[in-house]
């Protein structure tokens, strides 16, 4: 049963980890950290944030893209498919965003 309009695409945008490109072997040596990934709910933001809707919910994934010479990856272009990509998803990661949470123990800085 329909109850409303549904919410606007968001632009498509893939987050681009700051230390790619690099080898398996770099990838495999250290922890890989999302710690400077942002998300947003701005619809208008121009800061290559990741743009979410609001009580939604997400399940990140993983590309892992096999890169020739001269070869361009944008946060802006959809992901390659095929032989040179793999997708990797992990069921503790899905998420419901909110706007605000209600819990006063809950604190961002």
């Amino acid at each position: 049963m329909v109850a409303g309009n549904a919410d606007s695409p968001v632009p498509p945008r893939v987050y681009i980890h700051p230390d790619s490109l690099a080898s398996g072997e770099t990838w495999m040596r250290q922890v890989i950290s999302f710690d400077k990934l942002k998300l947003t709910n701005n619809e208008l933001d121009d800061q290559g944030h990741i743009i979410l809707h609001s009580m939604h919910k997400y399940q990140p994934r993983v590309h892992v893209i096999q890169k020739e010479r001269g070869e361009d990856l944008s946060p802006v272009r959809a992901v390659p498919q095929g032989d040179r990509t793999r997708t990797l998803s992990f069921p503790e990661t899905v998420f419901t965003t909110v706007t605000a949470y209600q819990n006063q123990q809950v604190t961002f800085t």
